[in-house]
């Protein structure tokens, strides 16, 4: 009886260590994730971290600047997290354009220092599918201000460079 015993409290332990790895492993994937999405019509930055609150900043110049927030279900959180964990970053800041960069849809992703911004429908397909993702996920939200200072990632020094005017 006693080395049941002690089989079975080895065996809880094992168990134990083993689940809190892969909890450790999955909360390891990112830090610090901002998705930026701009077009015509919108203007906004979301800010996610390891807990289940997003922040939603509209930063449309056009309108006053609000901090806001929601929060995500579990099942959200984990498909969240496997979005973000599959996406592959290139090593150095990346810029996929169409040629129209002045009409059409620009989503950009900062993911512990690495950043990539998409326009007009290029770039990596699995990006524009967490656009698509994260679009449905806001339909359905109920948004909440909040007084507080989050830092978002910037995007602004990615944008190519536009051409000078020469006034003759």
């Amino acid at each position: 009886k006693n080395n049941i015993l002690k089989m079975k409290k080895l065996l809880t332990i094992i168990i134990l260590v083993l689940l809190c790895s892969c909890e450790k492993n999955k909360k390891n994937c990112y830090t610090n994730f901002t998705y930026s999405k701009g077009n015509i019509k919108t203007l906004y930055r979301l800010k996610f971290n390891s807990s289940d609150t997003v922040y939603y900043l509209n930063d449309n110049p056009f309108r006053q600047k609000v901090l806001n927030y929601f929060i995500l279900e579990q099942n959200e959180k984990k498909i969240l997290d496997s979005l973000i964990c599959e996406f592959k970053f290139p090593i150095k800041d990346s810029v996929f354009s169409n040629n129209q960069i002045e009409d059409g849809t620009t989503i950009a992703f900062s993911i512990d220092n690495k950043r990539l911004m998409l326009h007009g429908g290029k770039g990596p397909k699995e990006f524009w599918k967490f656009e698509e993702w994260i679009d449905h996920l806001q339909s359905y939200k109920q948004f909440k201000p909040i007084d507080r200072e989050i830092k978002f990632d910037e995007f602004d020094k990615m944008f190519p460079v536009p051409p000078p005017i020469i006034n003759e």
